[in-house]
């Protein structure tokens, strides 16, 4: 039975010929959707590039940071990769390597003694739901239920892939090579968590560095920055007018819940992550 699935959103052949190829530089950011990935991957190039690429090489973070297991350039559009030439792609990217992933911890493609790192950030679920649905209505490529919250949530409930990805990594919690962020974490202080994570990738980045990078990953600069489109998607993705940075913050996609999803959503957590991860991913009242 193959290692890694085969799915309209993962191309499992590549994983699994990627595997043998992968560094012990190389760092796997996982995560379930609508979790912060896009903000950490920005804060981690930046880190990165300790704060001296502001304008992203003037190209594309999909570039800077691939998201290694799609199929394809972009998320429903364009050919399918040949294997061996995405290889090469990937072969060519300078050190440390920045990989975009949403897999299971399972299917993260890492050697057996590897290395590597894993960095992966959650979010209250109670914030997710409505972000996955103002993401999709936004693309040209969104589901029709996507034009209906309440039959959206109840399609986002049924898939369960948020639940499938952090049972997943809670038994790696105190994995030495993973580092586990919270989105609500990164909100509260910033610079901390940029700190923790720079530590954790042994990125060298001093004071002078941070002040130059913070700046880089503020949400008003991110919107600036997707609106001159170094951050966006091709523009037939997207609807007209339609946003990836939408809000930021804590609790407004929450409070767009009613109270029936909202206990329908936390029962759900309580019947499939245990007590301590509960806590973990969300304040229960």
């Amino acid at each position: 039975m193959p290692r890694y699935p085969t799915t309209e959103m993962c191309n499992g052949p590549l994983l699994e010929a990627f595997e043998p190829t992968a560094r012990d530089s190389d760092v796997f950011c996982a995560t379930a959707a609508k979790c912060g990935q896009t903000w950490l991957l920005t804060l981690m190039h930046h880190l990165r590039t300790r704060g001296q690429d502001p304008t992203l090489t003037g190209g594309d973070l999909l570039e800077l940071t691939p998201w290694l297991e799609l199929p394809r350039k972009r998320p429903g559009d364009g050919q399918p990769y040949q294997v061996e030439d995405r290889l090469s792609e990937l072969e060519a990217l300078p050190d440390p390597r920045v990989f975009k992933m949403h897999v299971l911890w399972e299917e993260i493609p890492r050697p057996a003694g590897s290395m590597s790192r894993v960095v992966t950030i959650s979010r209250d679920p109670r914030e997710v739901p409505y972000s996955m649905f103002r993401h999709a209505f936004g693309s040209r490529r969104g589901p029709d239920i996507a034009d209906d919250f309440d039959a959206y949530f109840d399609r986002w409930m049924e898939f369960g892939y948020y639940f499938k990805v952090v049972r997943s990594f809670w038994p790696h919690r105190d994995d030495p090579s993973l580092l586990w962020l919270r989105y609500e974490d990164l909100q509260r202080n910033l610079e901390k968590e940029a700190t923790r994570l720079a530590r954790f990738l042994d990125w060298p980045v001093s004071q002078a560095e941070m002040a130059e990078v913070l700046p880089l990953v503020s949400f008003d600069h991110m919107r600036a920055t997707e609106d001159s489109k170094l951050m966006r998607d091709e523009q037939s993705y997207w609807k007209d007018g339609a946003r990836f940075f939408r809000e930021g913050g804590v609790g407004k996609n929450r409070s767009r819940l009613s109270a029936e999803q909202e206990r329908r959503l936390v029962d759900r957590v309580r019947a499939e992550f245990e007590p301590d991860c509960c806590d973990f991913v969300m304040s229960l009242p």
